[in-house]
């Protein structure tokens, strides 16, 4: 019963510290619970290495990846690695671009 009383104190601590209000919940406040990792901890992918695609290794023909293309450079974002940081920022032909899943 502590570690609950405990655990909703902080969720609670936490969105009044965030802005995030729970005036109009239809779920008792008591009931909201935590969850995932915290603020950053899932880190963004500042300086994305590339490497051919014949030269990948730890891709299988049928994983998925996010591609673009632009001023004729290509790149593919997979998603085996956005799963684990969900951001990557990135710079192609000049232009500063952000990939998120």
């Amino acid at each position: 019963m502590r570690k609950l009383l405990a655990g909703t104190l902080l969720v609670v601590a936490f969105f009044m510290l965030s802005g995030f209000k729970l005036d109009n919940a239809i779920v008792p406040q008591e009931e909201i619970l935590s969850g995932g990792p915290p603020k950053d901890g899932i880190p963004a992918i500042l300086e994305p290495k590339f490497i051919s695609a014949a030269k990948v290794a730890f891709l299988s023909p049928g994983d998925q990846v996010i591609g673009i293309e632009l001023g004729g450079q290509a790149r593919a974002y997979p998603i085996r690695i956005l799963n684990l940081h969900e951001v990557v920022n990135d710079t192609v032909d000049g232009i500063p671009i952000v990939i998120t899943f």
